[in-house]
């Protein structure tokens, strides 16, 4: 085998996660791979090997109803094999780099370069650094004309990159020049389709361009560098001939199912089953881009979101689900759904939560389903201050209404709403403005018969976006400054209100890369490597706002980002007609992506805010003539209203403590990397699925009665672990043992299982003694001492009168403890000097007692002293806990 062979295969070999991933690495289960419902993967079977990456934290990414959905149905489809990616937190990039190792997928552990094809989801104008991030971590070449022409079967050949989500769909030139191809709306179908074209051109030896030329004659796949701008300079056109002028995007059907793929073991943001009720909305607000870029509407079938949360719920063992649509309220079923699952799932303590919903719908049904036995919050959304606001951006929603849904609510028990407004919007004046606070008042004093109404208000700023009939609108950043401070001030002189407010720099940003060209291809990646990045997460605000405004000075767009395009709405509105038709008819960077709404339609609804004029819902009354409805896209499908059934009462989960188990456990392997509290869910959801009759507490927030002996720390495998657990039946200890253990993973095993007194003493007031085996070592370089010398330092710690260990408390107060009565034995377990001077550590095996308040001495305090001892510092190596021996009848 040659020099460069070898490169090669190293490059497509799994990585040695062990020697990369240890617990100097923050979080380090992010980059396990091993959640419920991974399969293994035939990798040399496989004809097309895909990753699927979420340009964002393993906690988000891994919430994404989309990045799932996709993930599960390309690992359904013969011959296709699709792992996942997510941007690692900045100290696993730091590591990646120094050891110049390419970042890798979380199953297979396999570089990033080893995949055929390696997609992201764009969803948000910003994310674009955090795909170039992911990119050089990959050591991949950034932009799509410098990774060659080899054939995709070349083993030096570069995946195919690609991207997909709104922000690729609605404009995807200011990032064209990273992405051999776009991928355009909808991707359930779209991407098998992509996946059988490049089987047949790896089988064929294609080369990369004509790989990507017949991706191109792909309905809803848009390849960059097949087009180029036309002569006005901003239209994008084709550069050969046979490619279609407009790339339309893709519908599909929703896919219920699929949103059941997978569970993580850690806590993620949205940690929870989601089940797709409806996609698409037509109600035609004209600051929505979503509204407009996933038209028709297409409900699910009542029958099917009932049997997908239903089998969802017992195959993930969550105590929470959501529904998931961009207006829930719109899908007529909900009431009867909502109130069926509520009846049918009464007794497992399960809650449901609904996104930001339509408070013109709102009703007793609603209020019903909604939480469980714990209740989640409500969040409706009015946007704008004034009825005549709400009339200009096709609200569809009065005061009226907005006074009826929240009464409603505050008879249903609630007392805090979240509500959403934006300022900015065209037409705004500060007496819009204003009338943020003056809803606000005037919905709590009609309210006062109700109780105390509590509010908690983000005001975001209005950004305009393409393909909506605002996209010619812009704001002056200076003024909507000025009306943050207004809102801000007004809002002071209520009580009960919270307020949170966007950053007014990276909204400028957003809307200036957002509606941008090709140009900021360059501006894109300059930000990226002066710092900007997370740019969604609130603590990079300032890095990124710096990084992102002197790369667009740099490239000599400074003046066009402070330009207004249109102006203020009172230019808009003193332009005639013809004018303003004239004005709309103007090429557009984005023109080339047809989303299937008419761009003159849109220049019509331009017409219409501006005389205030509303649009009704085409899902419910007449046609409004978009455009989008057709034998390409679809029709709107909306299922009618069923009976509601009768509403059961509610229960609470069963509490008798008819008998107790205490089950011995070993937590071992890449276990050892879930922190405590992510063990604890990761049994919850398992004692779900094992169906087994446990005992919940009682109170606001019902709780499995499951506790665990004492807490691990996070990396330390535990041998000889404890947990207990109560039930309202009586059960057979094996056969209870058996349903468990089924739902477990391998490396958690359950030992044994005895029944112990239902009310006897807790488990944690049973503990007697940790044991622990782990290792010591000095920094690298440091020369370890001799055998004498730890002899001698173990001899003088457990001879001490006393161990002092000084610390702070959870406020920072300083606090201090003696230790010694709690060393009971420590021996070194290297019987020869296998501990020589010069070797690399030392291991030792460690007895503590366990004092009544669960307190205990850790291996770190060990070092400590020990380090003292020796006069040079000391750090644990590996670790576990052997053994907690018990005082009572199972010690």
């Amino acid at each position: 085998m040659t020099a460069s062979s070898t490169v090669v295969a190293a490059a497509t070999e799994p990585i040695d996660f062990d020697a990369l991933i240890d617990l100097s690495i923050s979080k380090p289960a992010r980059y396990l791979g091993n959640e419920l419902g991974v399969e293994p993967r035939d990798w040399q079977a496989a004809a097309v090997r895909w990753a699927l990456t979420y340009p964002e934290v393993y906690e988000v990414g891994a919430s994404n109803l989309g990045h799932i959905i996709l993930y599960s149905l390309l690992n359904a489809v013969p011959g296709q094999l699709c792992d996942r990616a997510y941007l690692p937190a900045p100290d696993l990039a730091e590591r990646l780099r120094q050891r110049q190792q390419a970042l890798f997928a979380v199953e297979s552990r396999r570089p990033l370069p080893a995949f055929d094809i390696l997609g992201f989801s764009l969803s948000y104008e910003l994310g674009g650094t955090n795909i170039l991030e992911m990119l050089d971590l990959a050591r991949l070449p950034l932009r799509a004309d410098q990774r060659g022409d080899l054939p995709l079967g070349h083993p030096e050949a570069p995946p195919l990159i690609f991207a997909g989500g709104p922000t690729a769909t609605s404009n995807p030139e200011p990032f064209a020049a990273f992405f051999d191809f776009i991928a355009l709306g909808d991707g359930e179908e779209l991407l098998p389709e992509i996946g059988l074209v490049v089987a047949e051109a790896k089988a064929a030896g294609l080369s990369r361009r004509d790989t990507l030329r017949d991706l191109a004659q792909v309905p809803g796949v848009y390849v960059p560098a097949l087009y180029g701008p036309g002569p006005d300079g901003v239209a994008i056109v084709p550069l050969e001939p046979g490619l279609p002028p407009r790339i339309q995007r893709r519908t599909a059907t929703p896919m219920p199912h699929y949103a059941m793929g997978l569970v993580p073991h850690i806590e993620t943001v949205h940690d929870r089953l989601t089940v797709e009720i409806r996609r698409g909305c037509t109600r035609g607000c004209r600051f929505c881009q979503p509204g407009m870029l996933t038209r028709p509407a297409r409900d699910v079938e009542p029958e099917a979101v009932i049997e997908a949360v239903e089998e969802g719920m017992r195959r993930t063992g969550y105590s929470d689900f959501s529904l998931l649509s961009l207006s829930c309220s719109d899908y007529l079923a909900l009431p009867a759904v909502g109130v069926e699952l509520r009846n049918r799932l009464a007794e497992q303590n399960v809650s449901l939560t609904l996104p930001s919903q339509r408070v013109d719908r709102f009703d007793d049904d609603i209020a019903h389903i909604l939480g469980g036995t714990r209740r989640a919050g409500l969040t409706f959304a009015p946007e704008a201050g004034s009825q005549r606001l709400r009339d200009i951006v096709n609200k569809g929603l009065t005061d009226a209404e907005l006074l009826r849904g929240l009464r409603t609510a505050m008879q249903n028990g609630y007392r805090k709403v979240k509500l959403y407004f934006m300022i900015g919007l065209p037409g705004e004046s500060d007496a819009d403005v204003l009338g943020i606070a003056d809803t606000c008042r005037a919905l709590q004093e009609q309210c006062r018969d109700l109780g105390r109404l509590e509010l908690n208000l983000t005001i975001s700023t209005f950004t305009p976006k393409p393909h909506t009939p605002f996209q010619w609108h812009s704001v002056s950043g200076e003024e909507l400054r000025r009306r943050q401070v207004l809102v801000r001030q007004a809002l002071r002189q209520l009580r009960g209100v919270k307020t949170n407010t966007t950053d007014l720099r990276l909204s400028a940003v957003e809307d200036f890369v957002g509606r941008g060209d090709r140009r900021l291809a360059p501006v894109i990646e300059a930000a990226w490597r002066a710092g900007a990045g997370l740019d969604a997460w609130f603590e990079s605000a300032e890095r990124s706002h710096a990084a992102w405004t002197a790369a667009i000075e740099a490239a000599g767009l400074g003046g066009r980002y402070r330009a207004l395009e249109m102006g203020a709405w009172s230019a808009a509105e003193a332009l005639s007609p013809d004018d303003l038709d004239a004005f709309c008819r103007q090429s557009l960077p984005w023109d080339h992506i047809d989303t299937g709404v008419d761009k003159r339609w849109l220049a019509e609804d331009l017409q219409r805010a501006l005389a205030a004029t509303v649009v009704p819902d085409c899902s419910f009354e007449g046609c409004s003539s978009c455009g989008v409805c057709g034998p390409e896209l679809g029709h709107n499908v909306v299922i009618p209203a069923p009976p509601v059934p009768p509403q059961l009462p509610p229960r609470a989960p069963a509490s008798e403590r008819v008998q107790r188990l205490r089950f011995g456990f070993a937590k071992t392997g890449s276990l050892a990397l879930i922190s405590h509290l992510d063990t604890l869910r990761l049994l919850e959801r398992a004692l779900r699925r094992s169906g087994l009759p446990v005992s919940f507490s009682g109170g606001f927030h019902p709780l499995p009665r499951l506790q665990l002996a004492l807490a691990l720390p996070l990396g330390v495998a535990g041998l000889g672990e404890w947990l207990d657990l109560e039930f309202t039946e009586r059960l057979d200890p094996a056969e209870a043992r058996l349903r468990l253990q089924q739902q477990l993973p391998g490396t958690l095993q359950l030992l044994s299982v005895a029944e112990v007194p239902s009310f006897g003493p807790s488990l944690s007031q049973e503990l007697e003694a940790s044991h622990w085996r782990l290792e010591l070592r000095p920094p690298a370089g440091v020369a370890l001492p001799g055998p004498e010398r730890w002899q001698q330092a173990m001899a003088a710690l457990l001879d001490a009168d006393t161990l002092p260990w000084h610390d702070t408390d959870k406020k920072g107060r300083p606090r201090s403890r003696d230790c010694r009565p709690v060393l009971r034995d420590l021996r070194w377990l290297s019987p020869q000097p296998a501990a020589a001077a010069g070797s690399g550590s030392a291991w030792f095996a460690l007895e503590a007692a366990i004092d009544s308040s669960g307190r205990s001495l850790r291996p770190d305090q060990l070092a400590h002293w020990m380090a003292e001892q020796l006069g040079l510092p000391l750090a644990c190596g590996s670790m576990e806990r052997t053994a907690l021996t018990l005082r009572g009848p199972t010690a």
